[in-house]
Order: C-alpha cells, then sequence, then structure tokens
C-alpha cells in the first residue's frame, strides 16, 4: 500500500469516492446532508485542493488502484469554530473493496503527519453521528468528542 498526495490523474477516482461518502452521508439523513455536486464537480473541486500550500488531499493505493482519499486544509484561525492552528479534516473515505486492509489507518497516519507539516497544533474533524463505525476509529486514533451538531428542520 501507498499512501501519497493525489495528482492530476488522480481527481476522477477521488471524485468517485467524493460523491459516495456524500451520498452516505444523504442515507443517514436526507433533511441535513445534501448531495451538492456531480462527479465532475468533484472532480475539479479536489483536483484543486493540492495546489494551495494549506489544503492536501491525500490518495491510498493498493495494486496502483486509489482505494481511499482524505481531504485535509490547515486553519490559521476559525472564528465560528473556534479554534487556532489547527488541521480539518474535511473527509476520509476507503471503498468497501479496501476496508479491513489498513488503508483507513494509513490515510490518517499520513494525514496526521501532513497537519504536523502545515504546523498545526490541533486536528478538528466533524463525523456524522450515525457512523458509529468512524467515530469508533477516530476515537482509537486519540480524536475525543468536543462539540455536538444540532439541527432543526424549518
Amino acid at each position: 500500500m501507498e499512501v501519497r498526495r493525489a495528482r492530476k490523474e488522480d481527481s476522477k477516482r477521488v471524485a468517485e469516492l467524493a460523491v459516495k461518502l456524500a451520498r452516505q452521508h444523504e442515507a443517514y439523513d436526507a433533511r441535513r446532508f445534501a448531495l451538492l455536486y456531480t462527479e465532475a464537480d468533484a472532480e475539479w473541486y479536489y483536483g484543486s485542493r493540492n495546489e494551495t500550500a494549506d489544503e492536501a488531499v491525500l490518495v491510498a493505493e493498493i495494486d496502483d488502484q486509489v482505494v481511499g482519499y482524505i481531504y485535509i486544509q490547515y486553519e490559521a484561525v476559525n472564528y465560528p469554530g473556534l479554534f487556532k492552528n489547527a488541521a480539518y479534516f474535511h473527509d476520509i473515505y476507503v471503498d468497501e473493496s479496501a476496508r479491513g486492509s489498513g488503508a483507513g489507518q494509513s490515510l490518517m497516519n499520513a494525514a496526521i503527519e501532513t497537519a504536523r507539516g502545515f504546523g498545526a497544533d490541533i486536528l478538528v474533524l466533524s463525523v456524522a453521528a450515525q457512523n458509529e463505525h468512524a467515530r469508533a476509529f477516530f476515537e482509537r486514533n486519540g480524536l475525543r468528542t468536543t462539540m455536538f451538531e444540532m439541527t432543526l428542520n424549518l
């Protein structure tokens, strides 16, 4: 297994995985999570995230096939979230075919090193309340709950 920064040619596969992640969230709660983009939109978006010094899309490859990705962004100050000097993990997703392979852990480890490279002091992420598997994974990696999101449908 190899974990590396995504290249432009990885954008289509990362987009496929990102849409799977978005659909997973939509299935949890379609009134909270909206499928906002097509694969073409996601391909453009994730394909441009490695062009700045404060963002990174990392991919996990097994047998030359991208099986997962993680998207991380450094934020010096985040006023709404009340944090500073943080790396925010926006997405992590491993294809069903590669779950249990260690790809998720490898991505997490690489993202932590990337966050340190950004100079971040803390890691921040959100996880769907219904995603117990992901919550347990993050807790095993030392993350702790610090905030609960609540919604009211109007």
